[in-house]
């Protein structure tokens, strides 16, 4: 319990966190968050640092029915938003992709409205971006949502400047995500800002997760993408690369551990991973630093350093030049990565 009683939280009234669930919804859009506020709040009052819990949570629904999700579970025991009349700190609405094309309840709409603006905080995970949208919340905002869906909310809502490759989006107090998994992304956020980094990197231990992602991740990582590959050495390796960054990860050294000539282990890596090995491993050399700067203020040198750069300036360069190519069209992307790869 020692790293619980050095968390510094300032006594705060309980805040109270409405999740206004429609059907279909996943799982784990539902469950993620909803264990971020709990282990949250559990921390802090096991550690002794508040008397009371820091999050009360609320299920909201369309009706007073059991909520349906897109598992065929239902879940009970939450109350339809018409009889909701407590106040909100915190309102989240989730949603499934199959109910983005939907059109929502009127009365819903209005009263999603309302709530943005006597709310301090107004969220969506995956297709929730759309109700948010339908009710005019998000107009003139930057939003994300699940990268399938973004096309489509960006066609649809044209006042709305959409971002699909984000895990998250905040535009002062209004907060949207992409889909599922980054339902948990978001709550941890939220709670580092009302609690600070220290408790949100806490939960986010309890819940084993890898990484914690900060809001400029993006949907699609580098790492993720390369475990496509066919080929069991090739993804075997990229496993260690990933947790041997200030090993020698040149060519040579990387067709040595795989057992490849030079040559051949160039063109089967490029072939499963549909880029070349050094461009690769300056890519998930990126990510990893970019992963250690959203979640915590450190010296660009030392971030430089565990990630295998060397040096502040190098790393530097190659955030820039990654910012470069997420701001390309799509087809400027593929043309700039054929012409360097």
């Amino acid at each position: 319990m020692g790293a619980e009683r050095q968390l510094n939280v300032k006594e705060w009234p309980t805040r109270r966190v409405a999740m206004l669930v429609l059907p279909l919804g996943h799982m784990v859009s539902i469950a993620g968050p909803l264990d971020v506020f709990t282990r949250a709040s559990l921390i802090l009052t096991r550690s002794g640092k508040r008397g009371t819990p820091a999050y009360e949570l609320n299920l909201l629904t369309a009706d007073n029915s059991p909520l349906a999700t897109a598992a065929g579970l239902q879940i009970v025991g939450g109350h339809s938003w018409r009889d909701h009349h407590a106040p909100i700190d915190t309102l989240l609405i989730l949603s499934g992709a199959e109910l983005a094309p939907s059109r929502f309840d009127p009365r819903l709409l209005a009263w999603i409205r309302a709530r943005a603006a006597d709310t301090r905080r107004v969220g969506s995970v995956c297709a929730g971006a759309f109700v948010l949208a339908a009710a005019g919340v998000l107009d003139g905002r930057r939003a994300t949502t699940h990268w399938e869906l973004a096309g489509d909310l960006a066609r649809r809502y044209p006042r709305i400047a959409v971002d699909g490759d984000r895990i998250f989006t905040q535009d002062e107090h209004i907060w949207t995500s992409a889909g599922v998994s980054a339902g948990v992304d978001l709550a941890l956020a939220m709670v580092e800002e009302d609690h600070g980094h220290a408790l949100a990197l806490e939960v986010a231990r309890r819940m084993v997760l890898v990484m914690r992602r900060g809001a400029a991740q993006k949907q699609f990582s580098a790492q993720l993408a390369a475990q496509a590959a066919d080929h069991q050495p090739i993804r075997e390796l990229i496993a260690w690369i990933s947790e041997n960054f200030d090993a020698d990860l040149s060519v040579p050294a990387l067709a040595r551990r795989a057992g490849m000539s030079e040559r051949n282990f160039s063109r089967v890596f490029t072939r499963q991973v549909n880029t070349t090995p050094a461009r690769f491993v300056a890519r998930l050399r990126t990510e990893a630093a970019k992963a250690k700067l959203a979640a915590a203020p450190q010296k660009l040198d030392a971030v430089a350093q565990s990630a295998g750069f060397g040096d502040g300036e190098t790393l530097r360069r190659h955030l820039r030049n990654d910012e470069l190519v997420d701001r390309l069209p799509d087809e400027g992307k593929r043309q700039r990565v054929a012409v360097a790869g």
